[in-house]
């Protein structure tokens, strides 16, 4: 079982961490993946397509930024566990979400993208060893781990979730 971060090298990562509970962290993430799949799996194209709100995004604008977020989030648990130096970029969420055109794509074509992703992430952590587990890189100017990474990865889906059902469902 992969330890769970002792301390979170920035508060901005804990926001998402604290969200996580306790136990393997590779079985909840597969547990989180078949969850979120059969939650959303229900979702008509029509509700995907719509806001909660004036000025915020889509349903189908959420998930296509948890699969960017996890993506990109992916690639830095490699960088960091292959030892890259140089620090990483910064993402910036909003510039994504607005180049990529997400509700120009299926409901069908977004939730695959999300289940694809997520099963790459669970491939890339499976050999992860535990050196690398706890290394750390520099991430927008801040030192972080690849395992606080991981759990960031949890803890976003958890709150957009959240997010979803509340606003969205």
């Amino acid at each position: 079982m992969r330890p769970r971060p002792l301390f979170i090298e920035n508060p901005e990562h804990d926001r998402y961490v604290s969200l996580v509970p306790d136990g393997d962290i590779e079985e909840i993430l597969n547990k989180q993946q078949a969850k979120t799949l059969t939650l959303l799996g229900s979702v008509s194209e029509e509700l995907a397509s719509k806001t909660y709100a004036p000025g915020k995004w889509t349903l189908k604008e959420v998930i296509g930024h948890m699969t960017d977020s996890e993506r990109v989030m992916s690639y830095r648990i490699l960088a960091i566990a292959r030892n890259e130096i140089a620090p990483l970029p910064a993402m910036d969420q909003d510039q994504y979400v607005s180049a990529a055109n997400f509700n120009k794509l299926s409901w069908e074509q977004l939730l695959a993208g999300l289940d694809t992703v997520r099963s790459n992430t669970l491939s890339l952590i499976s050999i992860i060893d535990e050196a690398a587990w706890v290394r750390k890189g520099t991430v927008m100017n801040s030192p972080v781990s690849v395992g606080t990474i991981v759990y960031g990865i949890v803890g976003h889906e958890l709150h957009h979730m959240k997010v979803i059902s509340d606003k969205y469902l």
